[in-house]
């Protein structure tokens, strides 16, 4: 039967332990209680499914979330179903990285979790037989997470700096165009210490401390305001009523604004719900810009396309071999690659926690080695953040 998810409420303390418990060995496969998890679980993950999707191709869900106290998930890769019983990491082959991850039982918000890229795993099948299985990438993340809940640990202890790495994604913070009430990390922190509840807040008072807009169009030009030293540099290298290229948009608020302006601008995603936050952005300031989805190392446009491709805080989550050819396709569709990363100097609670941080003459000096050239430089914010144009 299809069951309800156990939530864990992080402004509470009155929370099902099961989330926190070691689940039991399973010894007897063939108890009605392990043939009952084991159908519950596949029912309920079904329905997940349905609901949510499977987007990155890796979703799972174990017992304690269906308030069952044994060792079992159940995770979808791709088209196959597994069902994972006293699973154990035997061997760890690839290198830890940082994954941004949810979790079913903690609604809205994400974590940046370090995992193992590459891990060898031992389980029992649901006839009690030892099967091993290498999980790489977001499969492997998928399968950690849900042996992490095994062992009773959500996902915001497995996080490395609670205020920095547990946070609710921007599309979820604003949506329908609303600054919210509920927060996170350092503000929920302050709230705590005030003894302040929710609902007594004022929306200004949270509306000062996201940046003072309430709906998209204010969010625009808020953020033009905070960019404007970036698109001073795009406007220079970009001729009148040129076409622009703007990767990895997040929330596209800077294409809207240039398009307000004048010019052509087109949008490139990876992440559907950020282009659909994006849609909802442009429609509510009534601009033209398009909007697609796509690799940022392999741009779908032809050669020179646009006049200017552009981008920020995106390049510094990037190792070294992607940044570069991500740069190099961006020169590829256009005469100008125009972008801004934070430096070694940034003060900020923004940071995702994944950026390789530089300081600005390491960042010109990976691009020359390279074979990139920098053709503009300009640092803001007391050096914490570099903008460069390059070709």
């Amino acid at each position: 039967m299809i069951r309800d998810i156990v939530k864990y409420d992080v402004h509470s303390k009155n929370n099902n332990q099961i989330l926190h418990k070691k689940l039991k060995t399973v010894t007897d496969f063939n108890s009605q209680e392990t043939v009952n998890c084991i159908r519950d679980l596949n029912e309920t993950l079904d329905d997940l499914i349905a609901k949510e999707g499977n987007k990155r191709g890796a979703i799972g869900l174990s017992a304690n979330q269906i308030d069952y106290d044994l060792a079992i998930s159940a995770v979808a890769l791709k088209d196959t179903r597994y069902i994972f019983i006293n699973p154990k990491v035997i061997e760890e082959k690839g290198k830890q990285r940082l994954f941004r991850i949810g979790c079913f039982s903690v609604d809205d918000y994400r974590a940046l979790v370090r995992y193992n890229d590459d891990v060898v795993i031992e389980y029992d099948d649901e006839n009690g037989k030892k099967k091993t299985l290498e999980l790489k990438g977001d499969q492997s993340c998928v399968v950690q997470h849900e042996m992490d809940h095994l062992v009773g640990m959500l996902l915001f202890e497995k996080a490395e700096d609670y205020d920095r790495d547990f946070f609710i994604p921007r599309q979820t913070l604003y949506k329908d165009g609303k600054v919210p009430l509920k927060n996170h990390g350092w503000l929920f922190e302050l709230r705590r210490k005030l003894g302040l509840q929710k609902g007594m807040i004022a929306p200004a008072f949270y509306s000062s401390l996201f940046n003072d807009y309430t709906d998209y169009r204010s969010f625009v030009n808020k953020t033009y305001e905070e960019k404007k030293d970036l698109v001073d540099m795009i406007r220079k290298h970009t001729p009148e009523k040129g076409k622009i290229l703007e990767t990895g948009e997040t929330t596209s608020a800077l294409s809207v604004y240039l398009n307000r302006q004048g010019y052509e601008n087109v949008c490139l995603e990876t992440d559907p719900d950020m282009r659909d936050l994006a849609l909802n952005i442009n429609e509510q300031n009534q601009t033209d810009v398009t909007y697609d989805l796509g690799d940022l190392s392999k741009l779908p446009y032809e050669d020179k396309t646009f006049d200017t491709v552009f981008s920020y805080e995106i390049l510094e989550s990037f190792e070294d071999d992607k940044l570069i050819k991500t740069s190099k396709e961006g020169l590829r569709v256009s005469n100008t690659f125009v972008f801004m990363v934070p430096t070694i100097k940034v003060v900020s609670n923004a940071l995702k926690g994944n950026e390789i941080l530089r300081s600005a003459k390491a960042w010109e000096r990976l691009l020359k080695n390279n074979g990139l050239i920098v053709i503009e430089k300009e640092e803001i914010n007391n050096g914490g953040f570099l903008i460069l144009a390059i070709r």
